[in-house]
């Protein structure tokens, strides 16, 4: 079995005959399959576009993946995704067939992006056509194999570092505090939950007598719906530190009132969680700017990323500093808070490093 196309030589159109296999040795199912690969590519060096079958543009799959994957996607998640898809992804691949979104096509738009927008956002509008491309794959449909490491997406080199607190900037933000933001900044610090996760906290995920809290729901940011959490890994068991039980039960008790929904931080109102805008603007922003701690970028998670450094700092094994940030991967761990300079890191380079301010001068040996 045979392949014959035409291909351009020097201005004119050459014929070619591209040998498969043998009959009973190549299915013709598969021979076919390799003759398409191979005009694919021909059409590809050519500057045409592959033609899309019926039901198989991105903006079709996309659909696909609309009706059956998003309604299970965080509110929060899915907003993110249908932001990228209308000003990034859409634009650019609507008509275009699934198959044609090879390693060319979508280094170029990853390249195209990086004038405009951030690595990180790069990262994140590619996992959101990933996404769609793998629900597509899983359909039946004939997609490309491409992934994040067959692209090349630049360096971090230039971006913004992540504020966070340190251990003493949260312990003056906790004792300048009034309640229930004390008690609410406290458990971010204690915890490293994301804001989300201790806005939806009930009474009932406290367990004094095991020391714990329960982590299994978060607080949607716009809708303030209460939804599943950020992933399957977020769900968890946390400790509670001693220090920690001591503000929660004077909370409790002193300052917490019943609601119908139980929340540990309802509004005033008792009905709703609270709006995490609202805390950072009203409640944190003003305690930062008293204490003459940067505000700029800071937020409830400054907590959290100050809980990983101070872990990190303290050496403290990876697999633990994961678990109670409950990342799915350890990659993220390392990532996110690689800021941190782990305690036998800085050790290791005080005992090998030149002792400087000494009176020996430079090129001679002590006594000569």
């Amino acid at each position: 079995m045979y392949s014959m196309f035409y291909v351009d030589a020097g201005g004119q159109s050459k014929r070619i005959k591209h040998f498969i296999g043998k009959l009973g040795q190549v299915s013709e199912r598969a021979a076919r399959r390799e003759h398409a690969r191979m005009l694919e590519d021909v059409n590809r060096r050519r500057g045409s576009v592959v033609p899309a079958y019926k039901g198989q543009t991105f903006a079709e799959v996309t659909e696909l993946w609309r009706r059956a994957i998003a309604p299970n996607l965080s509110p929060s998640t899915l907003r993110q995704r249908e932001s990228y898809l209308r000003a990034h992804i859409l634009p650019r691949f609507a008509k275009a067939a699934v198959q044609s979104l090879d390693v060319n096509e979508l280094q170029q738009f990853a390249t195209d992006l990086r004038k405009s927008v951030s690595r990180k956002t790069v990262l994140n509008i590619l996992g959101t056509v990933f996404t769609i491309l793998d629900y597509a794959g899983r359909c039946g449909i004939r997609v490309p194999k491409v992934r994040f490491k067959d692209l090349e997406l630049g360096s971090n080199a230039g971006s913004s570092s992540v504020p966070f607190f340190t251990r003493d900037q949260a312990m003056r933000i906790v004792a300048e505090a009034k309640e229930p933001y004390k008690t609410m900044f406290a458990v971010a610090w204690s915890t490293g939950m994301r804001a989300g996760e201790i806005l939806a906290l009930n009474r009932s995920d406290l367990d004094f007598e095991r020391k714990t809290i329960r982590v299994n729901k978060a607080s949607d940011d716009r809708t303030r719906e209460i939804r599943q959490p950020k992933t399957r890994n977020s769900v968890a068991t946390l400790p509670m530190p001693s220090g920690l039980e001591a503000l929660l039960r004077n909370y409790l008790k002193h300052h917490w009132q019943e609601n119908p929904a139980g929340l540990l931080f309802p509004n005033r109102e008792g009905t709703l969680p609270r709006k995490r805008e609202s805390i950072v603007e009203y409640a944190l922003k003003p305690i930062l700017r008293k204490l003459g701690i940067p505000e700029k970028d800071c937020g409830l998670h400054a907590f959290r990323h100050g809980l990983a450094t101070e872990l990190a700092e303290a050496s403290v094994p990876l697999t633990v500093l994961q678990q109670q940030l409950r990342h799915a991967d350890v990659k993220t761990t390392l990532r996110v808070y690689a800021h941190a300079i782990p305690e036998s890191q800085r050790a290791a380079m005080e005992r090998a490093s030149l002792s400087i301010g000494t009176e020996v001068p430079i090129g001679t040996e002590s006594g000569s």
